[in-house]
């Protein structure tokens, strides 16, 4: 829920991905009606995850059920498939970072951006 690996993620880490998240997905940030019970699921469902990995005998718990269902899974990709993941993850965590920063905010979106170079475009064929 948090875009987290399991085995790097520290305490620094999950409050930060949890601010993040919780002030995209918070009811009250959300003015559109009809994304209004969506983002509510989505925060609770938030709340729900950083309370568990906040906690330490709750996380331990959580690791210790995770660690079981990977034991169980087959063997044959093993350590290079928990790599991948934790990699694809840890780069995921960074692409949403550097989304929610002030890059949309300085340079408006890459739709807006490619719009206004189209603008250009067309502008200067005149």
């Amino acid at each position: 829920m948090l875009s987290l690996c399991p085995k790097s993620a520290t305490m620094d880490d999950i409050k930060k991905a949890y601010r993040s998240m919780a002030l995209r997905y918070h009811p009250d940030v959300c003015h559109d009606v009809t994304k209004k019970e969506e983002s509510t699921r989505m925060f609770v469902q938030l709340n729900a995850a950083y309370n568990t990995l906040s906690n330490p005998k709750l996380r331990a718990e959580y690791d210790s059920e995770l660690l079981g269902y990977r034991g169980q899974r087959s063997t044959s990709f093993g350590d290079e498939y928990e790599s991948w993941r934790c990699k694809w993850q840890e780069q995921m965590v960074e692409l949403k970072r550097k989304c929610h920063r002030g890059v949309a905010q300085k340079e408006g979106s890459w739709g807006s951006r490619m719009r206004a170079k189209n603008m250009n475009m067309n502008y200067q064929n005149l």
